[in-house]
């Protein structure tokens, strides 16, 4: 069943490849007004964003090795210890 799903699944991906690649082909080979847009690193408001989330994951990164938290990851893979009061 995995074989019969993996050969539908992949014939389907090629087949639209095929298709979509045919249509962008002549979409694009046969437009004589194309233009070349050249683009530069700007500073704009998600540059800002980003350095400021950056800058917060470090922080949160920093605070978890300060804390002990590697040592609490590693006491949490392991087993609970069960213990009966009686």
């Amino acid at each position: 069943m995995a074989g019969f799903l993996f050969v539908t699944f992949y014939v389907a991906m090629a087949g639209a490849a095929l298709i979509a690649g045919d249509d962008i082909r002549r979409s694009w080979c046969n437009s004589s007004n194309a233009r070349v847009i050249e683009t530069s690193i700007t500073w704009n408001y998600t540059t800002w964003l980003n350095i400021i989330f950056l800058s917060l994951a470090g922080l949160l990164v920093w605070r978890f090795l300060k804390t002990g938290g590697p040592e609490m990851s590693g006491v949490m893979n392991k087993p609970a210890e069960t213990r009966h009061a009686h």
